[in-house]
């Protein structure tokens, strides 16, 4: 177990450098002069010349990036130049938003898979499995800035149940985690209803039933435990999906989370900014799927993590 969770811990960390390295690289390559756009119109050189120095993009690109890990290791992401503020304190302030919608999300997705997906594995013939294949083929074409809007003109504008955007309190999570939750969906529904089909015809659920053990025990217990092996790994593959999709949702639902401001760090030029949300979501991806990893183990015993 140490060995393997050792090596992971190194893959991830190696991944999340090479991302660093990567946007710190694009960003200043490809992107715009921010010392220009955070300047007025027609400001002197020299006073652009001042933004750059006080920016630091006045040095050379490899003694900005050398500095820039320097102050990573001291859990310092720089200043941003939209908010004059430290990234981190922002990042702080919006990353627990995000990952309460994410959450919400998933437990929706996940919530709505098992139990349909388990009951059209049951009964594949019956309005069930209807609605399981109607279900995923409508989250896989229906985009989630779509969904988003025919939710808020129905829930928000036409019924007036729910806010249409904001974050006052719990309700403001329903309509942006419905949307997101339908971007995942899919492949979780059809995962498990093939992993539960399959699983209900192995030879041990037979078994449990010839000792006439009731059938509600041998779904949700039994057969259920063995056939959420697929849906965990569908999971580990969705945070990327649910992370995008949750960055949409900020957008069109105005919730004040890391999409909304790395929305407004794009369109600033904001590097630091940028730079900071890039690793923290990819440090939170890449910790997310060493956690699910782990919980094999638990789940079914007989995968050994340790390294041969």
């Amino acid at each position: 177990m140490s060995r393997f969770v050792v090596s992971r811990i190194l893959q991830a960390a190696f991944i999340v450098f090479f991302i660093a390295v990567s946007v710190f690289l694009i960003l200043r390559l490809s992107a715009g002069d921010p010392a220009r756009i955070r300047a007025p119109v027609f400001a002197r050189p020299d006073v652009i010349e001042q933004y750059r120095r006080d920016f630091g993009t006045d040095r050379p690109i490899p003694v900005q990036l050398a500095s820039f890990f320097a102050g990573a290791a001291r859990g310092d992401l720089g200043n941003s130049f939209r908010f004059q503020a430290p990234v981190t304190s922002l990042i702080a302030e919006a990353l627990p938003k995000t990952l309460l919608l994410a959450a919400a999300a998933l437990a929706i997705s996940l919530t709505v898979s098992v139990i349909l997906g388990s009951l059209a594995a049951l009964r594949p013939r019956s309005i069930w499995g209807w609605l399981s294949s109607a279900l995923a083929a409508f989250g896989q074409a229906a985009p989630v800035f779509w969904f988003g809007v025919i939710l808020v003109l129905f829930f928000s504008i036409t019924l007036r149940w729910l806010p249409s955007g904001g974050f006052a309190g719990p309700s403001s999570l329903i309509l942006p985690a419905i949307a997101v939750s339908l971007s995942i969906l899919p492949t979780q529904l059809r995962v498990l209803r093939a992993s539960m089909e399959a699983t209900l015809k192995q030879d041990f659920i037979r078994t449990a039933r010839a000792f006439g053990l009731k059938e509600r025990r041998i779904v949700f217990v039994y057969a259920l435990r063995n056939a959420c092996l697929p849906l965990i790994t569908v999971i580990g593959v969705d945070i990327g999906y649910l992370l995008g999709g949750v960055i949409v949702a900020e957008v069109v639902f105005n919730f004040p989370g890391i999409g909304e401001l790395a929305l407004v760090a794009l369109n600033a030029r904001d590097y630091p900014l940028i730079q900071g949300i890039t690793i923290v979501t990819a440090t939170t991806f890449v910790i997310i799927n060493l956690l699910i990893d782990l919980l094999y183990g638990r789940i079914d015993p007989r995968i050994r993590l340790e390294q041969p």
